[in-house]
């Protein structure tokens, strides 16, 4: 059924948005960490989106389908003339990426973490950038929120009409 599409794209949204809140949360939290097990101060992750063409994926199931039956059946020329759905585009974690920068140096030479200069390697995080990101990415998920509420009340409204 193709109401159920939307369901799929706004789930799709919701789980890689929660990806990137919690990475914009970790970022955050560790902004201030100068030692980590793999040496060296926290370093920014940032999340990588990949869009998926699911059109490609539906239109090379479609022709398994029709390549599967039999050429005298009257499904298969049925399905023949049969366009597919509209393009349906999703997005889905690629990968989280972590950020190289060089770490901002800080004199404190009481630091336990201070080299034989005095100067502590503090991560590169711009904590308002970070909160910048985190408004956008928890309206991004407000957004397929709302996306997929409404395509919840549709179907709801459409069953209640074919029971009527």
């Amino acid at each position: 059924m193709a109401f159920l599409n939307s369901f799929d794209i706004s789930g799709y949204g919701l789980s890689a948005q929660r990806v990137r809140v919690n990475t914009i949360s970790a970022n955050i939290a560790n902004a201030q960490t100068t030692r980590t097990n793999e040496g060296g101060p926290y370093r920014r992750q940032e999340v990588i989106f990949k869009a998926i063409d699911f059109n490609k994926v539906y239109n090379k199931a479609l022709e398994n389908e029709t390549s599967a039956l039999e050429y005298s059946d009257p499904l298969k020329e049925g399905l023949a003339g049969l366009k597919p759905n509209p393009a349906i585009m999703s997005v889905v974690v690629d990968k989280i990426s972590r950020d190289d920068k060089a770490p901002k140096m800080k004199f404190d030479p009481s630091h336990p973490d201070a080299d034989a200069n005095g100067y502590v390697a503090y991560p590169n995080i711009n904590p308002v950038v970070e909160m910048a990101d985190l408004v956008e990415a928890t309206r991004s998920y407000q957004a397929n929120v709302a996306a997929f509420e409404s395509a919840k009340n549709m179907a709801g409204s459409a069953i209640s009409i074919l029971q009527n």
